[in-house]
């Protein structure tokens, strides 16, 4: 009788244990086979379904472990399941429950699942506070209306309206709560004011000494609630300061987001223009029936305005963008150009300082007339308003691209309209006036008022007009909705706003009212008497135009408030006239200089010009090397978006290759054999015994993922594997069964000599 060593021992228990092993998993794949069985029909079964998949991917450790292998691993097999997104989703959620549960990590600490807490909160509320004000959007049906008539041209000018009428609302609110309110309640009860329509036009007489303008603020303290003292100096110095302030940082984060969307994402150029609004302009996201219609008509009107000419001579002004590269010409004929560009420009610079000189001479001839400053805001109105007309014409002499034509249009009137303002300012601060700051308020009231008349009644009358003659004639032209000129006039709105404010706290009120007002008023015009433009141009880029001369409008206000304004005295009335200069109102009433010397010498010491040069010069620093960096992410965007069209090319290439292939098409035209290739070569071998592949499906290597796993590295990581096995494997022609399921992988994680039931 043979005596069993140690080693034979070993063997046998190995062998009875692996014995049990198969038997369980046989066990369990048939349990789990009547399981899948029962749940077909069950009301639940996609839950039922889900857990039995999770249930036999537990089994794998590979699967369950806490990494971001494991992670990958996982990802690999869901994608590789052959069930519905609804079904590898649950499978996901359990699976990631199932994995957290058996994860032996040390969970997160109290204060950072504080943390985390917070900013979820934070970011739900942020959504939710975007989707209120999305559903309590300002006029969203009547500018979609707009759009479904006119486009999204006409559109843009009504949007940028009400960014206008946003922001004069807040600045309203502000003001008056700050600034305005409280002077009501300083002011004494009473007769009420009375004034005529003269008065009210030409804000003088009981006007003068109103709520409306600067020098009627208190200088001192206001008490409306006994113990409770107001500083009014402080309450108007910081309220108009900060409002400036933040609100030029708003205007340069709008403009400069603006210009990142429309001109810097679009360097590259917009291809296929006329395509994508075809096939990919429609709004998905429209769920009524009338929005739907709105936005057909918007698409239909674009459409409608292409006409031959239009059409042709956009595609040639898009291809002049994209491609820079004009039609050659002489270097004579472009030095003409040039040259008659530049007479052009030089002859509208000097009207413009013609006008702003004849202007002063008007402004300072003062008669003893009765309402003399009502007629000089009439001229400077009128002066406002028809200029831009005659730049309209004149820049049709020069040789500039049609959008290149509208930007100089737009910017000499800008030059013009805060040329204007700030020679009243200045003639004003140089005045004899006692109280200039209410008589500059007094001007920038008119010209608003003035302005409110053209806008409101003079204009919609003539568009009107003109759209009743074509009625009865239609021989005449139509009016159209002239963008251009309508942003104009918003834009010198806003500017004599931006220079009014300090000296007319109310006119801001005004102005919202104006706005208001202004868009029910065009609203009426653009859908009762103009029709579409034919003239086709990016709304977009525009409207990015538009921000940034209303930033420099703002710019210009701070710099030569900051120069005229806050170094003078205002002795004779105002807020200030306690202080010997306006900034006094912070060196000496919040920082009191004069008792704090060490204070005072830092201060003198970082207005020295060593100081202001030095920071100059690290600012300068700063945007060289911002440049530079811009210049270099620059280069690198061109060179990926090269890539980019090269990558697009070899998928075509691969995706023709492909379908020639497979309708038994050889791509390459071999040349005749020649002496080199005899009937033995391998082109001639090749073209004798090579046979069509099959068209019936595409085949499928399930072990591509078992092979990852039995390494316990996804696909990402195992690419030699991939390449090693790949190289071992032979194709077979013919063979087109696509079907896959994720249990092949496990079969080949548990092959046995007995080998596994398929258990779906």
């Amino acid at each position: 009788m043979s005596v069993l060593s140690h080693d034979d021992v070993f063997a046998v228990h190995n062998l009875k244990t692996g014995t049990l092993r198969l038997r369980r998993n046989n066990s369990e794949h048939n349990a789990l086979l009547d399981e899948v069985c029962e749940a077909v029909d069950a009301p639940d079964a996609v839950d039922k379904q889900a857990e039995i998949i999770v249930r036999e991917m537990e089994q794998h450790q590979q699967l369950m472990d806490d990494s971001p292998v494991a992670e990958e691993l996982r990802r690999e097999a869901l994608r590789d399941l052959p069930q519905g997104l609804t079904m590898k989703r649950n499978v996901r959620a359990k699976l990631s429950a199932s994995v957290s549960l058996r994860s032996k990590r040390r969970p997160i600490s109290f204060f950072r699942r504080m943390k985390y807490r917070i900013s979820f909160a934070g970011k739900k509320m942020h959504d939710r506070l975007r989707n209120l004000i999305f559903s309590i959007e300002l006029w969203y049906e009547a500018i979609r209306n707009i759009e479904g008539h006119f486009g999204s041209a006409v559109g843009s000018y009504f949007y940028f309206l009400r960014w206008l009428f946003a922001i004069d609302l807040v600045l309203a609110i502000f003001v008056v709560a700050f600034v305005v309110i409280p002077q009501v309640f300083h002011d004494k009860e009473g007769d009420s004011i009375k004034f005529g329509f003269l008065d009210f036009i030409s804000g003088t007489g009981a006007l003068e000494d109103s709520l409306l303008f600067y020098g009627h603020y208190h200088d001192g303290d206001v008490s409306a609630i006994p113990n409770l003292t107001y500083n009014m100096p402080f309450a108007y110095f910081f309220t108009m300061v900060c409002l400036y302030i933040i609100f030029f940082g708003v205007l340069c984060y709008r403009t400069a987001y603006s210009y990142r969307l429309n001109f810097i994402y679009t360097a590259g150029g917009l291809s296929h223009v006329y395509a994508n609004k075809v096939f990919c302009g429609w709004d998905f996201g429209v769920v009524s029936e009338q929005a739907a219609a709105l936005t057909a008509n918007s698409l239909y009107n674009e459409f409608k305005s292409f006409t031959a000419n239009s059409l042709y001579n956009e595609f040639k002004e898009l291809l002049n963008e994209q491609n820079k590269k004009q039609v050659s010409v002489s270097a004579l004929t472009r030095l003409g150009q040039y040259a008659a560009n530049v007479a052009v420009t030089a002859l509208v610079l000097a009207l413009i300082g013609a006008a702003q000189f004849a202007l002063w001479l008007l402004v300072a001839l003062r008669p003893s007339l009765p309402y003399w400053e009502l007629f000089v805001s009439f001229v400077i109105t009128a002066v406002i308003t028809l200029c831009p007309l005659f730049f309209h014409v004149v820049v049709k002499l020069e040789f500039y691209r049609p959008r290149m034509a509208l930007y100089v249009t737009i910017a000499r009137t800008w030059l013009l309209d805060v040329g204007t303002l700030t020679l009243l300012l200045v003639y004003y601060t140089r005045s004899d006036i006692q109280c200039w700051e209410t008589s500059f308020g007094q001007e920038t009231y008119r010209l608003v008022l003035l302005d409110t008349v053209i806008s409101l009644f003079v204009l919609p009358l003539f568009e009107f007009t003109r759209a009743l003659g074509h009625k009865f004639s239609p021989s005449e032209n139509a009016p159209t909705f002239n963008i251009a000129y309508n942003s104009l006039t918003l834009i010198y709105n806003q500017a004599v706003l931006w220079f009014g404010m300090l000296f007319s706290p109310l006119l801001v009120v005004c102005v919202t009212l104006k706005l208001f007002i202004l868009f029910y008023v065009k609203r009426e015009c653009a859908l009762r008497a103009c029709q579409p433009a034919t003239k086709v141009w990016r709304a977009a880029q525009t409207q990015t135009i538009l921000y940034m001369f209303v930033t420099l409008s703002m710019f210009t206000t701070l710099f030569v408030l900051g120069s005229l304004f806050f170094r003078t005295s205002s002795h004779a009335c105002g807020p200030f006239r306690g202080y010997e200069f306006v900034y006094s109102v912070v060196s000496e009433g919040v920082l009191r200089l004069r008792e704090r010397d060490s204070l005072r010498a830092a201060l003198h010491f970082l207005v020295r010009p060593g100081v202001i040069a030095f920071v100059t010069l690290s600012l300068c620093v700063v945007v060289y090397y911002v440049r530079s960096r811009a210049l270099a992410q620059r280069s690198m965007v061109r060179l990926l978006r090269q890539m980019l069209v090269l990558q697009a090319k070899d998928k075509d290439f691969l995706l023709t290759a492909i379908s020639k292939v497979s309708n038994g098409e050889w791509l390459y035209s071999p040349k005749p054999a020649t002496e080199d290739e005899g009937p033995d070569s391998h082109t001639v071998k090749y073209l004798r015994d090579v046979r069509k592949p099959s068209n019936a499906g595409f085949h499928f290597d399930a072990s591509r993922l078992s092979h990852s796993l039995l390494e316990g590295r996804p696909r990402s990581y195992a690419k030699d594997n991939n390449r090693s096995s790949i190289a071992e494997r032979k194709p077979e022609d013919g063979d087109t069964d696509s079907s896959f399921s994720w249990q092949g992988s496990n079969n080949y994680l548990n092959k046995s000599d007995d080998g596994d039931k398929p258990w779906m």
